[in-house]
């Protein structure tokens, strides 16, 4: 009993939650909460051209590695369903982004992230005022340094050149970063937080060679010898080189806030561009698929499952109906998830919901047939049920983790589609898993005295279940 009303309440707070996310007010309407793709409802569109720059031996390698960080970049973000593809017209290379469920295209292009390329460059001055290209001793300065005048975040205005110290050899431009991440400062002087990073091994040796050359010793101040993060042509910090970097691995302090230094690796981490985008055009997508083929869809699902739910009935009878309920509260578990976690849904996320309305329902077969077998054995319901449950529960759990296993490996190695293919899967094995195993057993337990007990010589199917 006491185990009965553990499972009912876990039941209804999981019931509570999925209402809650699917359900929730947003701007719009609740029907919003659950995204959906390309193929069903369309999107924005955005169209760049690739500036390659000349001389470049292989363009096609230049162009692959850019739509690899805007993949990796809205995989980051959620949008696995987004589509990112490759195009060449008239000898020039662009790059096709649509993204489902973006309601505008300035929505769409912060989701894409910087479009500029991330280069580090020396500090040769600072300004604060107006655009000091305005200003004619600035603008000569700049001139004479073969450099150029950048806003900062801070609000400065930075001189800075890539070729830093004038040296050509010590250009670090689009680097590889393994990794970013803010991290709370703990030296004795600084407070709040600074960011680790560190640097593809192709990159050490250079990045090495660059802080050797703007390395001041701790306590000195050069302001000729400060390296910049520039990106977009803004100056995302500058600062002082207190140590020669033998191994790509770097701190950057300047007790930052929290929010700065997540900002700051944010940056660092999204994965810089090779080649510098420029858009060309952006607008909206209409749906892939046609309204009738998209009817005709819904159509064959809603008849498939009222056809699972009329032969449980049939067949099962009073467990019948438990599994049908069970089959219902995981399709509204499943909704609830993605809602929540902001996944998309498209046509092949709905194949997706479609085969875990076979593993629950499989599932409980598995249950029930073994109940059956305890009770043809002379066992009471009530035994029988318990019995059941235990005896199937390796199988269940057998089962359904290689599915979940092979959901993973679809997702690790898939993109776009395959990605939210294997997202509704995994959400909607882990719900038959719990609804096979908690909410079934809640109310068949419930229902055990409506469960018609079984004698050996009793034909197996259809008996009063």
């Amino acid at each position: 009993m006491r185990g009965d009303r553990v499972r009912l309440v876990v039941v209804l707070l999981v019931l509570a939650g999925a209402l809650l996310a699917i359900f929730w007010p947003s701007k719009g309407g609740w029907t919003s909460n659950i995204r959906l793709g390309l193929d069903i409802k369309g999107g924005a569109r955005i169209e760049y051209m690739l500036e390659v720059q000349q001389g470049t031996e292989n363009p096609s390698d230049v162009v692959d590695d850019v739509w690899t960080v805007l993949r990796n970049r809205l995989d980051a973000a959620g949008y696995t369903e987004a589509a990112v593809n490759k195009v060449l017209r008239d000898n020039k290379y662009y790059i096709v982004v649509e993204i489902p469920g973006a309601t505008d295209t300035v929505q769409a292009e912060k989701l894409i992230g910087s479009t500029g390329v991330l280069y580090f460059a020396q500090v040769l001055d600072e300004y604060l005022g107006e655009d000091p290209i305005k200003v004619p001793e600035l603008s000569l300065e700049a001139k004479r340094e073969n450099a150029v005048w950048l806003k900062g975040r801070d609000g400065k205005w930075y001189l800075v050149k890539k070729e830093i110290m004038g040296r050509r050899d010590l250009v670090l431009e689009a680097p590889r970063i393994v990794y970013a991440r803010p991290e709370v400062e703990t030296r004795t002087g600084r407070y709040g937080y600074k960011v680790s990073f560190e640097l593809s091994k192709e990159y050490v040796d250079v990045f090495k060679r660059i802080t050797q050359a703007l390395y001041v010793p701790e306590g000195t101040y050069d302001p000729k010898k400060r390296l910049a993060i520039v990106l977009d042509n803004v100056v995302q910090f500058a600062g002082q080189v207190v140590a020669i970097i033998t191994d790509g691995k770097a701190e950057i302090t300047g007790n930052f806030s929290l929010e700065e230094a997540k900002q700051l690796a944010a940056i660092l981490r999204s994965g810089a561009l090779p080649a510098r985008l420029v858009k060309t055009s952006s607008g909206w997508v209409a749906p892939l698929l046609g309204r009738d083929v998209i009817d005709a869809s819904l159509k064959a699902g809603i008849i498939g499952l009222i056809l699972v739910l009329v032969y449980m009935i049939i067949y099962y009878r009073t467990m019948g109906i438990v599994a049908d309920l069970a089959l219902i509260y995981n399709t509204v578990l499943l909704l609830g998830v993605m809602a929540a976690g902001k996944f998309i849904l498209t046509l092949p996320g709905i194949a997706g919901i479609i085969l875990t309305i076979g593993t629950t329902v499989d599932g409980n077969v598995i249950i029930y047939e073994r109940i059956k077998e305890e009770m043809k054995l002379g066992k009471p319901v009530k035994t029988s049920i318990a019995a059941g449950f235990n005896r199937s529960l390796s199988t269940i759990l057998d089962a359904n983790i290689t599915t979940i296993l092979t959901g993973l490996i679809l997702y690790y190695f898939g993109t776009g589609t395959i990605k939210g293919f294997a997202i509704t899967l995994i959400i909607g094995v882990l719900g038959s898993i719990f609804v096979n195993l908690v909410f079934s057993r809640l109310f068949l337990d419930a229902l055990a005295r409506f469960i018609k007990p079984l004698r050996a010589n009793e034909v197996q199917g259809g008996t009063g279940q």
